[in-house]
């Protein structure tokens, strides 16, 4: 499947390809986005102004403004 990943600090975000999830456990759903959002926490991340603090290892997908379907539960 394709997502949109920060590659590097002050980088044009990537169109990439990553591996289809699925549920590992019995709490686990998989949602199937029909749109998503960008805000301002992301901007950050891109940035880097939260790079140490928030630990966050590029790649790393954006976006957790989301809406879509349920496409596997665990």
């Amino acid at each position: 499947m394709r997502a949109v990943q920060v590659v590097g600090y002050h980088e044009n975000l990537r169109m990439t390809e990553v591996p289809v999830p699925e549920p590992a456990g019995p709490f686990d759903v998989v949602v199937k986005i029909g749109g998503a959002g960008v805000c301002r926490t992301d901007l950050h991340i891109l940035e880097g102004q939260w790079a140490e603090k928030s630990q966050v290892v590029l790649p790393y997908t954006i976006g957790h403004e989301n809406a879509g379907w349920v496409h596997a539960v665990g």
